[in-house]
């Protein structure tokens, strides 16, 4: 049997790069992955380092998103997807969260990754096991 991919990423299981990803004049090279639950958005700077990322995930449910950067270090925020009402969209907000689902959202990371290169699955893995802020089981 052979699997079969939709085009649309967001059928996918699997985080999948996006192609052609919108480039902010003097910020590192962004780089994006993406599947229905989670999201994936990777700086890197000119030598190819990761200098920060962007983890969103339980995005159709109650929206979170874990960053981490080597300036500012780590960051968990609930998301406000700035929709009050049906056929409203506004610009989402992003607002400091508590307890990190660490263990869960790893899990769920490392299932999803395959398709992701091993040095970034290695590197947002080590940052989110070295996260020592408040966790929820």
């Amino acid at each position: 049997m052979t699997r079969r991919f939709s085009p649309w990423p967001s059928a996918d299981p699997m985080l999948r790069e996006m192609q052609n990803v919108q480039q902010v004049r003097g910020e590192a090279k962004r780089r994006w992955f993406f599947c229905h639950d989670i999201d994936l958005v990777v700086w890197e700077e000119a030598d190819g380092a990761i200098c920060g990322f962007q983890l969103a995930y339980d995005k159709h449910r109650d929206e979170h998103s874990f960053s981490w950067d080597k300036e500012r270090g780590f960051s968990h925020y609930v998301v406000d997807d700035g929709e009050p009402m049906a056929g409203v969209n506004d610009t989402p907000f992003l607002y400091a969260d508590g307890p990190f689902k660490r263990d869960r959202v790893l899990d769920l990371f490392l299932a999803m990754s395959s398709e992701v290169p091993a040095d970034i699955v290695a590197f947002v893995e080590a940052r989110l096991r070295e996260f020592n802020g408040p966790l929820l089981p």
